[in-house]
């Protein structure tokens, strides 16, 4: 059974272009996902509509200086962007043992998918089975104990959406993405029955679910501030960049007010990419306005939701000595690095020596719990007992 010293809990895959056109059926062939080379960049064309490829979705091994948000081209990125060996080979470089992975073309949420499925549903399903079969069976297939995949779901139809978790949970899956406000992009609210089956599921295959930041912007605001980046408005861009880990402060709140926590006890919400300096507030805020407030706004949970957060979630930041400073107001056992590999904010290639710089001086038992046991038990990992389970190492 592997060893892990080192886990990155938030990375990325740039998908290729053969992932949906190469499993279609004939009757999808022309409106599944395919890639569009122009002089601007290579582009993602579904069903008869263009969106980028972000340079800053492949930034891994530049400079800062050097970043850009137009269009990338896979022939300027890092191979280890869409090839499982060369991740591996970056892996090695960067001293990490295994990267929790997400996608891109889904969106932080699987959003893109959702879109495509409200309208037709048959070709939104294809594209969320065959990105998960793709990501299961074909990239992380390359060493299945280092490249951990997290799946997407059909989030217009939760009963589907249930099916498909378990159906990915088989293949390979450790876990799955779900926007925490799910109403901001036209979904039911998360405290919603509907959400049931998704919730079940999740504790019955012991898997957490992922509230990425970004997923869940409503979709006119997430529009608007792509536009901005796009347009050149700097002033815009630097402020989505530095405000968007705490797109899942509300997200969080959301989830414990909603009572979803009381219902689904066991089930585990990883916080991915919102850092964690700010956690200390956060639950300090979530517990006054429970004492204070709860009787006038009807508030139906039992417990601080300081105590929720601490039973069932967890967090993930890349560098954040605010948040370590702070860590045990937050919990050591609930907070998770990350590389962010291959984003613009990703530690790649020195990710072994930020790790010294920022936590050469925690005791070796927390570093460990941060780097790599958390993870262990949140994904099931080595000795690892699943997102409810304890640590065995």
């Amino acid at each position: 059974m592997r060893t892990y010293e080192v886990i990155s809990t938030d990375d990325h895959v740039v998908e290729p272009a053969d992932v949906w056109e190469s499993r279609a059926p004939a009757s999808l062939r022309d409106r599944v996902p395919k890639i569009v080379a122009t002089d601007d960049g290579d582009f993602w064309e579904i069903d008869g509509r263009r969106r980028p490829i972000s340079g800053l979705s492949a930034m891994a091994g530049r400079k800062a200086e050097d970043f850009t948000a137009k269009a990338a081209r896979f022939a300027d990125m890092r191979p280890g962007c869409y090839d499982a060996v060369a991740r591996l080979e970056d892996m090695d470089t960067d001293g990490v043992d295994a990267e929790i992975l997400f996608g891109t073309l889904p969106g932080p949420a699987g959003n893109t998918f959702a879109m495509i499925g409200e309208k037709d549903s048959e070709l939104g399903a294809f594209c969320v089975r065959a990105y998960n079969d793709w990501l299961a069976e074909d990239f992380c297939a390359t060493d299945p104990e280092r490249l951990i995949p997290q799946a997407i779901l059909p989030l217009w139809d939760a009963e589907a959406a249930a099916a498909e978790l378990v159906r990915a949970v088989e293949l390979g899956h450790r876990g799955a993405l779900f926007p925490g406000l799910p109403h901001a992009i036209g979904l039911p609210a998360i405290g919603d029955a509907y959400w049931t089956p998704v919730f079940a599921a999740a504790e019955e295959c012991g898997v957490p679910l992922a509230s990425h930041i970004g997923g869940s912007l409503a979709r006119q605001v997430a529009s608007e501030l792509i536009g901005a980046e796009a347009g050149g408005d700097h002033l815009a861009a630097e402020t989505v960049v530095a405000t968007a880990p705490l797109s899942n402060y509300g997200a969080l709140a959301n989830i414990i007010f909603s009572g979803v926590l009381d219902s689904h006890p066991g089930l585990t919400i990883v916080s991915v990419e919102s850092g964690i300096g700010w956690i200390p507030y956060f639950l300090e805020r979530l517990d006054h306005t429970w004492e204070r407030h709860r009787f006038w706004t009807g508030a139906e949970i039992p417990r601080r939701p300081s105590e929720y957060f601490r039973d069932n979630m967890v967090a993930t930041f890349i560098v954040d000595d605010a948040g370590i400073a702070a860590r045990d107001s937050i919990g050591v056992a609930n907070i998770m690095w990350e590389v962010d590999y291959p984003h613009s904010d990703t530690t790649f290639p020195h990710s072994r020596k930020i790790l010294e710089e920022h936590f050469g001086h925690l005791p070796p038992e927390e570093r460990h719990a941060i780097v790599a046991g958390n993870a262990m038990r949140v994904f099931g990992l080595g000795n690892g007992q699943g997102s409810k389970g304890e640590e065995t190492t």
